[in-house]
C-alpha cells in the first residue's frame, strides 16, 4: 500500500503496493478542433477514434445536448432499452447547404431506416458546420409525453445508440445507410454534482492504495481473489473518496472490487497474504462490513460535505480483507492485474460518521431464474425489525441514505430498490429500468432519503433468460446471479447486511432437496415455473440482520412471510402543457 500525501505533508510510503492507473471518467473531454457553444456539465467520447463527442446540460425538466461529429452528413442520436436499434427513439438531423438546421424525432421498427413520429418532441437549437465536422444542439423534455414512440430519460442506466452518414439525405425518409458509423454506450445522463468541491484546496489528505500487486489471473472464466491488509498507526480518519484504480487493458476483467474490514486477533500476521475467495479452506478471515463497493463502469465516489467514513480509529479494525472478483470468459492466462482501490483520508475530521448497509438477497442456490423467461422477478427483503434494531441501539432517530449500487449479473435487465413505511410504499430509493452487467456505479441520489426505525426494503431483480434451456441460479460466478443493493448513509450504525433467502419449507430447508426439485422441474410447465416465483416472492423468508457491533437480541424472529402494500408507489406524471 502506498500512502500518498498532498497539500501539506509530504509522502509516507510502506512499499506494500505500486499504483499502476487510475481510471476516471469525469473528467472534461477535450479534443482538438472541438469548441462548444456553451460550458457544459457532462462530457463523452462516443467511439473509439473520438468521431463522435457528446456534450450535455440538464434541468429538472429538459436536457439539452450538443453533439460534435466528424461528417458533413447526418447525425443521429437516440434511446434503446437493451442498446440496439431496435426498438429505439431517435433524433436525426443535418445542416442543410443554406446553413439552414432539419431535425426529425424518430423511431426504429426493425432493422430498417427510422420512422417520423408523429409527435416531434427533440427540438433543434443550433446547427453548423466547421473544420472538425458537424455541430448539432437539440433539446427535449427529459420525460416527453409520447408514449407511443419517444423513451424517457431516467436517473439509472441509458442505453445510447449513435450513428453518422457521410453526407445529407434529401428528406428523412431517405436516410442511406451509416455503415459502420454507428454504436451503443450505457451512460448516466442525470449524473447530480459528485462532489469535487466538497474536498477544499486546503484540506489535508492522504491516498491509501489497495492494490493486488501484480497478480497473475488464472486462466478460468471467474476469478475472486482475496487480500489482506493492515493500515499502520495513523490515528483517526475520514475517508472522503475512493476511486477505483485498474490496470490498462484490464478494464473489461476486472468486474467488481468489495473492501471490507473487521477486528481479528494480530491482524499483521495476514498483512499481503492472498488467496482464492470462499474455498473450503481459506486461511484468510471474512469481514461481513464493507466500506468500498466498485463495480465495472464505476468511477471515483465523493462523501457528502460535511460526512466521512471513519479509518485508523482504535474501534474501526485493523483488518481490512479486499475481494476482486476477475471475469476472464476467453480462459486467458496472460491477464496481469495490479488493480484495486484507491481512497483519500484526511486528519482534519468532518462532523457526521457514514456507514454502508447491503439489502437485498442472500446469494444462494435457493434464488433459481427459471429459463425461457422474459421477465423473472427476484425479491430480496430487508425486514424493518433490522433498521429499529440497529438504530434503537445507538439512539440514531432517523439515518439518510446518500448513494447507493444496485447489483446482479449476466441476465439482469433491471432493478429497483423500492422503500416502505408504516404500511405504505414511498418512493423508490433507486431505479434503473435498463440495467447493464457492464456499466454499474454507486450512485450519488439526487436527494437523500430518510429513513426511520422500522423502514423496510425490497430489491426487485428482473431477469431475462430467453435462449436458456436450464435455470440460473443464485451464486459467486458471472454466469450466476446475484440480487444486491449497497447503500451508503450517515450517521453510522451497526447494520451492515440487511437481507433474505427463500426457504421453500418444509422440505426447502435441504440444499439436496433444492436441487432434486430443479434437476427434476419441468421447465416448460407454467404450473412449476409459477411455484417457483411464488417461493422466492411471497414464500417463507429467512430475515437477516448482520453486523460485526450488532447485538442481536436471543428471541429474534428469524423466518417471516412477506407482506407488502397492495397499492405500489406511482411517480409523478411528467407535465404534458
Amino acid at each position: 500500500m502506498n500512502i500518498h500525501l498532498s497539500k501539506v505533508e509530504a509522502m509516507w510510503s510502506l512499499n506494500i503496493c505500486v499504483l499502476v492507473g487510475v481510471l476516471s471518467a469525469t473528467q472534461s473531454v477535450t479534443v482538438p478542433g472541438v469548441t462548444t457553444t456553451e460550458k457544459y456539465q457532462q462530457s463523452i467520447i462516443m467511439d473509439e477514434d473520438a468521431s463522435y463527442i457528446l456534450f450535455w446540460n440538464f434541468n429538472d425538466t429538459h436536457i439539452t445536448f450538443e453533439a460534435h461529429v466528424k461528417t458533413r452528413g447526418w447525425v443521429g442520436l437516440g434511446l434503446s432499452e437493451n442498446g440496439n436499434m431496435f426498438p429505439a427513439d431517435v433524433a436525426v438531423g443535418w445542416v442543410n447547404a443554406d446553413g439552414s438546421v432539419e431535425l426529425h424525432d424518430m423511431h426504429t421498427t426493425g432493422h430498417r431506416p427510422p420512422v417520423l413520429d408523429a409527435s416531434q418532441d427533440w427540438f433543434p437549437v443550433l446547427g453548423m458546420e466547421n473544420d472538425f465536422g458537424t455541430v448539432l444542439k437539440i433539446v427535449r423534455k427529459i420525460k416527453t409525453c409520447d408514449r407511443a414512440d419517444d423513451k424517457d430519460i431516467n436517473f439509472g442506466t441509458n442505453r445510447v445508440i449513435f450513428a453518422y452518414g457521410d453526407s445529407d439525405p434529401h428528406s428523412p425518409q431517405d436516410l442511406h445507410y451509416h455503415g459502420t458509423h454507428r454504436g451503443t454506450k450505457s451512460m448516466f445522463f442525470l449524473n447530480p454534482d459528485k462532489g469535487e468541491s466538497n474536498i477544499a484546496p486546503t484540506e489535508k489528505v492522504k491516498h491509501l492504495d489497495f492494490l493486488n500487486g501484480n497478480f497473475m489471473v488464472p486462466n478460468r472464466t471467474t476469478t475472486y481473489w482475496c487480500k489482506a491488509f493492515t493500515l499502520p498507526p495513523i490515528g483517526k480518519h475520514h475517508m472522503i473518496k475512493y476511486e477505483p484504480v485498474i490496470s490498462p487493458g484490464n478494464e473489461k476483467h476486472v468486474h467488481h472490487i468489495l473492501l471490507s474490514r473487521c477486528r481479528k486477533p494480530n491482524p499483521e500476521q495476514y498483512h499481503g497474504m492472498s488467496e482464492n475467495c470462499y474455498t473450503g479452506n481459506m486461511t484468510l478471515p471474512q469481514c461481513n462490513d464493507y466500506i468500498v463497493a466498485w463495480a465495472i463502469g464505476g468511477t471515483e465516489f465523493y462523501f457528502p460535505d460535511g460526512v466521512g467514513y471513519s479509518m485508523g480509529a482504535a474501534d474501526d479494525g485493523n483488518y481490512y480483507r479486499m475481494e476482486t472478483h476477475y471475469d476472464n470468459p476467453d480462459a486467458r492466462a496472460d491477464i496481469l492485474d495490479d488493480s484495486g482501490i484507491r481512497i483519500t483520508i484526511t486528519p482534519d475530521l468532518r462532523a457526521l460518521e457514514a456507514g454502508m448497509f447491503a439489502m437485498g438477497l442472500g446469494t444462494n442456490i435457493r434464488q433459481v431464474i427459471p429459463p425461457g423467461e422474459t421477465d423473472f422477478v427476484s425479491y430480496g427483503h430487508c425486514h424493518g425489525n433490522c433498521t429499529t434494531l440497529a438504530m434503537n441501539q445507538v439512539g440514531v432517530p432517523e439515518i439518510k441514505i446518500f448513494g447507493a449500487l444496485q447489483h446482479s449479473h449476466l441476465v439482469g435487465v433491471a432493478i429497483t430498490t423500492h422503500h416502505y413505511r408504516n404500511g405504505m410504499e414511498l418512493p423508490h430509493l433507486i431505479d434503473d429500468p435498463n440495467y447493464d452487467f457492464n456499466f454499474q456505479d454507486l450512485r450519488k441520489l439526487p436527494q437523500e432519503v430518510s429513513v426511520y426505525p422500522g423502514d423496510s426494503f425490497r430489491v426487485d431483480c428482473h431477469y431475462n433468460t430467453m435462449g436458456k434451456t436450464q435455470p440460473v441460479l443464485g451464486g459467486l460466478t458471472t454466469q450466476e446471479e446475484m440480487c444486491l443493493t449497497f447503500a451508503y448513509y450517515y450517521p453510522k450504525t451497526p447494520l451492515s447486511n440487511c437481507m433474505s433467502i427463500s426457504i421453500y419449507r418444509p422440505q426447502g430447508v435441504s440444499k439436496d432437496w433444492i436441487l432434486q426439485q430443479i434437476a427434476t422441474a419441468d421447465w416448460s410447465n407454467k404450473t412449476v415455473v409459477d411455484w417457483f416465483r411464488t417461493q422466492q416472492t411471497s414464500g417463507l423468508q429467512w430475515k437477516f440482520c448482520g453486523g460485526e457491533y450488532l447485538n442481536l437480541p436471543a428471541d429474534f424472529a428469524k423466518f417471516w412471510t412477506p407482506n407488502y402494500p397492495s397499492k405500489s408507489y406511482t411517480p409523478p406524471q411528467p407535465d404534458c402543457s
